[in-house]
């Protein structure tokens, strides 16, 4: 007897669990159950802006798939009924939404793969919308994937889910300009420009906007929602902006809880340390390639003005100054001011960036340095570049004006390496070079400032005040008491005939290959 009724236990348990699969099937979206950092993402459903940054295998995908479809049905009935995340942020009424993915082939495989009847779909849009709100699924123009699905949703009407990708964006620019949305899912990181044509068509509906991305590439988006001084900052706890309605998180591999430790063991070992930190822990590749790591804003931003100063910007006339300069024939001109305390403390208190002409640069740097004695005007050497035609160079405009400008030192590699040194030195507990808070091009540039992995240097672009700082490190920073070099011209007429540039260049304590002899022997620290 019990053999027959433990027979029939099984047929019974056989019997639900095949139930259970239909059901699955035809409403995968009740069945979805978000781990605990996934369900934070759910929390946070009433902001307009919301970025899951996080490593591979976290869930983001399918995460954000299930916002999709909850969007389109109109409830995310993954939560039980009269639970506030139920319907947290979302409108009362039928929605149109976007999904951002690289290619059609990720689409495919990521979104919309499909399976016929007695089959179990593949992509998420079709595993978790229930099987009798799928009205239709339409290719696009080219034929290469599915591009629309329409919902039928629980508020009336139909909503609709659109896919649009980078690779179709980089080839038609204006085919993302023209529609307007309810919601965009940014699953895969796209450039800014492409963000920018979708995301107005959130205006109009007041819509939403939410990314779930490895952050390999695209630094903008961390800049989107990350405030300045929190830009390398780990964000291991949920980061919320009610004045912006941006909400940001961090998701590493590890919070999966079906990701198996020695799976995820296995694929550490085949990362370097920078990949490592951005597909398992979700920190953007861009902060893992930092070129100065050794840079911090708890160590080496003043905000107080420093004692003996007149404000925080104004050192004492017995400090070192010292003038480091980046001029442009098209873009802003970049020029750092530094003053080196008689202890040996450096503060970088002043900088310039902006376009036009030389003259106007002088005459700037002329209005900052006011009577302060500068000991170095450095300038790049681009500047000592004659015309062929007239002998003039740059350098005679500032001559001009008093300024007497030395080649500074152009050494890239070894320039990071002293200038790393620096930030990594401490004098009893504390640092020895600081940047006033208001330096916003500089802070803008050392946080993007980026390893090229391709060409073992820096990232070329946004590295202005990057060159005037380590050609400063270069120089030595050091603090000098009495000046036995340095001369500050101040020509009774300096737009006569024997005041011209190229007699002040003569004029000068050095000629241009001593200055630049001198730079390296005299000044540049072993």
């Amino acid at each position: 007897m019990s053999d027959v009724v433990n027979l029939l236990e099984k047929r019974r348990k056989v019997e639900l669990l095949k139930q259970r699969k239909k059901l699955v099937r035809e409403n995968g979206l009740a069945f979805f159950r978000p781990h605990a950092k996934q369900e934070q993402f759910f929390t946070a459903g009433a902001y307009k802006r919301r970025y899951a940054r996080t490593g591979n295998r976290f869930g983001k995908s399918e995460m954000g798939a299930a916002e999709d479809c909850a969007w389109a049905i109109g409830e995310r009935t993954f939560f039980p009924v009269g639970h506030p995340l139920r319907t947290l942020g979302l409108p009362k009424h039928s929605t149109k939404g976007c999904i951002v993915v690289q290619d059609w082939d990720k689409a495919n495989e990521i979104f919309t793969s499909y399976v016929e009847e007695g089959g179990a779909a593949q992509g998420k849009l079709f595993r978790f919308l229930p099987k009798d709100r799928i009205i239709a699924a339409k290719k696009g123009r080219s034929g290469a994937g599915i591009a629309e699905i329409h919902i039928k949703s629980i508020h009336g009407g139909t909503s609709v889910i659109s896919i649009e990708t980078v690779r179709s964006f980089v080839q038609n620019p204006m085919g993302c300009e023209s529609s307007s949305w309810d919601w965009i899912h940014v699953d895969e990181p796209c450039p800014y420009d492409m963000w920018v044509a979708l995301s107005r068509g959130l205006v109009d509906r007041g819509g939403s906007a939410w990314f779930t991305c490895t952050p390999l590439i695209e630094p903008w988006i961390n800049d989107y929602f990350i405030p300045r001084h929190l830009t390398r900052a780990r964000i291991d706890q949920p980061l919320a902006n009610d004045e912006t309605s941006k909400w940001v998180m961090t998701g590493s591999m590890h919070d999966n809880p079906y990701n198996s430790k020695e799976a995820i063991k296995a694929y550490e070992g085949d990362l370097n340390e920078d990949e490592r930190a951005c597909r398992i822990a979700g920190i953007p590749l861009a902060l893992s390639g930092l070129v100065y790591k050794n840079f911090s804003r708890d160590h080496h931003i003043y905000t107080e003005t420093p004692k003996g100063w007149r404000d925080a910007t104004t050192p004492p006339p017995s400090y070192t100054i010292r003038v480091l300069i980046d001029p442009h024939p098209k873009i802003p001109h970049a020029v750092m001011f530094f003053a080196t305390a008689p202890t040996g403390q450096t503060y970088v208190y002043r900088e310039l960036f902006r376009q036009g002409l030389i003259s106007d640069l002088v005459s700037t740097i002329v209005h900052v340095v006011g009577t302060y004695h500068v000991e170095d005007y450095l300038i790049d050497p681009i500047a000592f570049i004659e015309n062929p035609i007239t002998g003039t160079c740059m350098a005679d405009e500032f001559y001009a004006a008093g300024l007497p400008v030395v080649p500074a030192i152009k050494d890239l590699t070894y320039g990071i390496l002293k200038t790393n040194d620096r930030f990594n030195e401490r004098e009893d507990g504390h640092a020895t070079i600081f940047f006033h808070d208001s330096l916003d091009t500089f802070l803008f540039e050392i946080d993007r400032y980026v390893w090229d992995l391709k060409k073992e240097r820096p990232v070329d672009r946004d590295d202005h005040m990057m060159e005037c700082l380590y050609r400063a490190v270069l120089t030595g920073l050091t603090y000098v008491k009495e000046t036995s070099h340095a001369v500050h011209y101040s020509p009774p007429n300096v737009t006569s005939q024997a005041w011209n540039g190229p007699r002040l260049r003569e004029l000068t304590a050095f000629t241009k290959k001593e200055v630049k002899r001198h730079n390296f022997s005299q000044r540049c620290p072993n």
